[in-house]
Order: structure tokens, then sequence, then C-alpha cells
């Protein structure tokens, strides 16, 4: 269990530097996340809203996959 945490951690902490410039970037993402579609629509930011939340959940999900299987190969 300990080294699919590790592994999860470690690819987190490259995938951030490869997706995100910043914190402000990332912080950004969050907040298109929680952003309704329709609303980044009206404001015309519909495409970077996207992208954004494409981002973060390649993040959280290769992340958590790599966990997930590290701990499978181990168990």
């Amino acid at each position: 269990m300990i080294y699919a945490i590790a592994a999860a951690l470690v690819t987190a902490a490259l995938l951030y530097t490869l997706l995100f410039e910043d914190w402000e970037e990332f912080a950004e993402c969050v907040k298109f996340y929680f952003t309704p579609d329709i609303i980044s629509l009206f404001r015309g930011k519909f495409w970077e809203d996207y992208w954004a939340e494409t981002k973060l959940a390649l993040w959280l999900g290769i992340s958590g996959l790599v966990g997930m299987l590290v701990y499978a190969n181990f168990s």
C-alpha cells in the first residue's frame, strides 16, 4: 500500500510540473471546474474552461491510475 501511495504522489508531482505552469494556473483550473459550462459559454471562455477541466482530469486520473496499478501489482 505504501508503494502505491508513493507512486501516485510521485506521478502527481511530475505531471503537475508538465501540465501546470504555476500555482495560479492550477487554482484557475479548479475554479473552472466548479464554474458551470453554460456560464463559461456566456463569458466567452468555454474553450479555456474545457481545456482547464481536461488538464485537471488528466492529472487526477493518471495519478490515481498509476497508484491503483502499483497496488494491484504488489498485492
